[in-house]
């Protein structure tokens, strides 16, 4: 029985490792693990090794000596970092590589604001937690899956251009083929069969709780991937600035310039709306590749010289895992209607995901130890 047991909760531990690590590079942001790609943090966390990363969401307030992991600008050209917290200034925080013989702001990398921190390693004691080479692992993982995934893709002439993410992903979406197999299967099943087993065992793990619980541990970063980022920008037109220029008087349109980029892993659907009837934006929605950046341009009239016009763009982000049509018109009857939508395909994947690979409902075991002591228990499991 123990082992079995064992091996259930083995299973569940793997599960939770691939899609906590599959939605991580699909958000752009740590899920409960994440692993480094330098050795700019050793000797406490080597090259490939994985680390356990608390959302900034649900994680307490980032302080001196704390290992985070942020959205850098500079450091290898912009992306997710992971350094330690050295020092604390009213403009952000300070980091460094353990292994650093100078701060990231030294090499002209700008304060790290709370708002760009996503994950923070756990700590304990004072040390960090770590997993060796689980990156290693992952990343062999996903050149197989990406080597087979393109010579199957390229034996049917689809010459599909993929990547490891895009790849690790798409198990989602046939995680939900899964789901529906799944429920078809036990609808076929025999339940006085089933009710004849339960009387002659007592002990049972529901494998449908389980996929709940990783429902929520992904649906919670997904959401807050979409919505942190998200909501009101200002941009501040000076009528001095319009006034230098040529042949521009006020009243007159200028142009406003609002940059905008994806650190996500997939790519997201951006809708802009202006809050003033004067203002136009040359585009209202728009996808960007992960790790791209564009720039949208607002009409503003010119204010008078000396003063100064404020105008406010609401911004709002969605994944694309469908039609950008279909997501902004959901966007357009409601954004929650667009958030629910989405919420629904990764929710019913990750079931699907986590059912499939160990199946839905009660998965019962025998208990023929009632009354023995554990310690003879234990004596008899370990002789088998």
């Amino acid at each position: 029985m123990l082992r079995k047991i064992a091996g259930q909760v083995g299973t569940v531990v793997l599960v939770a490792v691939l899609v906590s690590l599959v939605v991580g590079q699909a958000l752009g942001q740590p899920v409960l693990l994440a692993y480094v790609e330098s050795g700019s943090m050793e000797p406490t966390i080597d090259e490939g090794d994985g680390f356990v990363a608390i959302p900034s969401v649900v994680a307490t307030t980032p302080q001196e000596g704390d290992v985070v992991t942020f959205r850098a600008e500079e450091i290898e050209g912009g992306g997710l970092t992971t350094h330690r917290i050295v020092d604390e200034t009213p403009e952000g925080y300070v980091t460094r590589g353990d292994a650093n013989p100078f701060t990231d702001q030294d090499g002209g990398e700008p304060p790290v604001t709370e708002g760009d921190i996503v994950a923070k390693a756990l700590q304990i004691g004072g040390y960090t937690v770590t997993i060796p080479r689980l990156g290693t692992g992952i990343e062999a993982v996903q050149g197989v899956l990406l080597a087979v995934t393109t010579a199957i893709a390229g034996a049917f002439g689809l010459g599909a251009n993929l990547t490891a993410e895009t790849v690790g992903f798409g198990l989602f979406g046939f995680g939900l083929v899964l789901f529906v197999a799944s429920l078809v299967g036990e609808r076929r099943g025999s339940p006085e069969r089933d009710r004849r087993r339960s009387r002659r065992r007592t002990g049972q793990l529901d494998t449908r709780v389980i996929a709940l619980v990783m429902m929520l541990v992904v649906l919670v970063p997904a959401n807050a991937a979409m919505i942190l980022p998200a909501g009101p920008t200002e941009i501040t037109v000076d009528g001095d600035d319009v006034a230098e220029a040529e042949g521009v008087s006020a009243g007159d349109a200028v142009d406003a310039e609002l940059t905008i980029r994806n650190d996500a892993f997939l790519t997201m659907v951006f809708t802009f709306e202006s809050a003033s009837e004067d203002v136009a934006i040359d585009r209202e929605a728009l996808s960007i590749p992960p790790g791209g950046e564009t720039t949208v341009t607002a009409s503003v009239p010119a204010p008078e010289p000396g003063t100064e016009r404020t105008i406010t763009i609401e911004e709002r982000r969605y994944f694309l895992l469908g039609p950008e049509s279909a997501i902004t018109w959901l966007h357009d009857v409601r954004p929650l209607a667009a958030i629910g939508a989405l919420n629904l395909f990764i929710g019913a994947s990750v079931f699907g995901f986590v059912g499939g690979l160990f199946g839905f409902g009660p998965s019962r075991f025998r208990e023929t130890d009632r009354g023995v002591p554990l310690l003879m228990r234990v004596k008899r499991q370990l002789r088998r």
